[in-house]
């Protein structure tokens, strides 16, 4: 099971934006060549439920996409006011 965890100050974020978060990878590429997998929080559900569990993390519904690796992955929020946004720290991965 992937280990994730939320911060105070995520929780409070997402519960006024939906109460869901998707934890994905996203591709990125090298200037020379190659890619990495690095993990990214987006809050809402994905558009297709396929390829995701869900699951409940201190009152947020969490999809965690299949091919993100164990973990641990830490979800945070930066930012100010409305320029806010979730951050997450934690293993990189194929893609």
């Amino acid at each position: 099971m992937t280990d994730i965890s939320l911060t105070e100050a995520a929780r409070e974020w997402l519960a006024g934006n939906g109460g869901e978060v998707t934890l994905r990878l996203s591709a990125r590429h090298g200037c020379c060549g190659g890619q990495a997998g690095v993990p990214v929080a987006e809050p809402g559900a994905p558009r297709k439920a396929d390829g995701y569990a869900a699951r409940e993390i201190d009152g947020v519904r969490v999809f965690v996409a299949d091919d993100l690796g164990a973990g641990p992955y830490h979800i945070d929020v930066e930012g100010l006011f409305r320029w806010r946004r979730l951050m997450v720290e934690g293993e990189m991965g194929r893609v």
